[in-house]
């Protein structure tokens, strides 16, 4: 199964996120919009695991539930152009960098691949996107909702594709101290 883990965005972001897609949607050209049930905060990408080794991804997840939740805010909507893809981008934060560090750190002991390039914590907004003006136009129209959240919900989350897309289960989860 294809796997991943997450920060869960609260709901009232979410709705923040959704306003904001609304509001590129005028401006697009194509595009290809997350879905806002889909709206999450990537902490590591792991691919196709076998059934039986997300055990040892509950084991790393509840290595890490002891730290300090971060409180983490959007900062600004920009492309990711390897990717083609737009995103609302977050502020730095020294909590969420341990956070993805520590969690990597357990996950390659138990053997996964982990990437190790520089984290840059994003949620996906649309994707393959072309718009009617250069980005930076486009941008100025578009509202910043960067009402601060506690992200102390983090989940392991098989992707399911079907005829609609693709949507999000949530195998396992953990909380963060607060």
């Amino acid at each position: 199964m294809r796997v991943f883990i997450a920060i869960d965005i609260p709901q009232k972001t979410k709705d923040n996120l959704e306003r904001s897609a609304r509001q590129f949607s005028d401006y697009a050209a194509k595009g290809r919009f997350t879905v806002k049930d889909n709206y999450h905060l990537t902490l590591h990408f792991l691919g196709n695991v076998a059934e039986n080794d997300l055990i040892y991804v509950q084991s790393a997840l509840d290595s890490v539930q002891d730290m300090s939740a971060p409180e983490l805010s959007i900062t600004q909507f920009a492309t990711l152009r390897a990717s083609n893809v737009v995103c609302a981008k977050f502020r730095k934060d020294e909590k969420l960098t341990l956070l993805h560090e520590k969690l990597g750190a357990k996950l390659e002991e138990s053997g996964f691949n982990v990437e190790h390039r520089a984290y840059r914590p994003h949620v996906t907004i649309i994707r393959d996107y072309k718009f009617t003006l250069p980005f930076s136009e486009v941008t100025k129209n578009v509202d910043v909702y960067n009402i601060p959240f506690v992200a102390d919900r983090i989940n392991l989350y098989e992707s399911v594709f079907g005829e609609n897309g693709v949507t999000y289960r949530k195998i396992y989860g953990i909380t963060l101290k607060s």
